[in-house]
């Protein structure tokens, strides 16, 4: 607590012992090298919203990988699931009414 990151990594540094920070997703999302190899790609949702998502991983140069399609909208399967579950539709039609689902 007396001494900041950067204070230890350069003691740890110096005694040859292996140590790096352990990064957050804050770190993730803003480090050069993740940007460069496109490890977080934004894509944009049907209703104008940005949103960041993991990239293809591994990323190899010959067959580097692509992202498609990023999954169905949000309550897209509900209907199905909540059948699924033994819910009816007038039981559903509730729920949503009531702002449940």
């Amino acid at each position: 607590m007396q001494h900041d990151l950067e204070e230890i990594l350069t003691v740890l540094g110096k005694a040859e012992v292996p140590a790096r920070k352990i990064y957050d997703i804050a770190d993730i999302v803003n480090d050069p090298h993740y940007q460069a190899r496109e490890m977080i790609r934004q894509f944009q949702l049907p209703d104008g919203c940005s949103l960041k998502l993991p990239g293809v991983v591994p990323r190899l140069s010959r067959t580097p990988g692509k992202i498609r399609w990023i999954g169905p909208q949000l309550g897209a399967h509900t209907a199905e699931a909540l059948s699924s579950l033994g819910y009816d539709e007038v039981t559903q039609a509730a729920l949503k009414t009531q702002k449940v689902i």
